[in-house]
């Protein structure tokens, strides 16, 4: 197999329109998801021919665009999380008012 650029790879799969993501399993293992844009389509062939050159079943590149995937993916997570805390003391909807 020729010369493995993570990065090259998941920026050619974009182009054609396949995002791709990793999932933890509960095994500590990490899951490729292939995700097939609209565009996709039009490219199928090309998808198949990269994937097939450059992964095909090769666990040691799946386990290594995993990786990649999953620490590419950390800092997005992190912006999601807010550092201010979550007000809990809104009145509830099931309490009548008491006035």
């Amino acid at each position: 197999m020729p010369d493995f650029d993570v990065e090259a790879f998941i920026t050619k799969l974009d182009r054609m329109g396949v995002k791709l993501t990793a999932i933890p399993l509960a095994d500590g293992k990490l899951r490729v998801n292939r995700w097939c844009m609209l565009s996709a389509t039009e490219h199928a062939q090309q998808i198949r021919d990269l994937w097939t050159t450059q992964i095909g079943n090769d666990r040691e590149r799946i386990d290594l665009l995993a990786e990649h995937l999953a620490k590419a993916a950390a800092p997005e997570a992190a912006d999601c999380i807010s550092s201010a805390p979550s007000r809990i003391d809104s009145p509830s909807i099931a309490e009548p008012n008491a006035a």
